[in-house]
């Protein structure tokens, strides 16, 4: 009549969280970083999904690149523990 089963596990890993990646062209100083030199180097802070992390960096981008200079390009969002290389 009952027929009862186990409960199946769900074995997910758990949410990563995304970190941004820039390449920087020259030496800048930034307010809350500190001095950046040329090369790859993560962003400060660390993202729920890789969506929210790409639109910071877009927005960062904006910010920091002038219209018609490029100090800084975006490489990409990886996932905390993966670095860019």
């Amino acid at each position: 009549m009952l027929d009862l089963r186990e409960k199946p596990q769900t074995r997910t890993p758990p949410a990563k969280r995304w970190r941004n990646y820039y390449r920087f062209y020259q030496v800048l100083t930034l307010s809350g970083v500190g001095t950046l030199f040329p090369g790859i180097h993560p962003g400060p802070d660390a993202f729920v999904s890789k969506d929210i992390a790409d639109e910071h960096a877009h927005a960062f981008m904006r910010i920091v690149n002038p219209p018609g200079r490029w100090f800084v390009d975006h490489v990409g969002a990886f996932p905390e523990g993966d670095r860019a290389n």
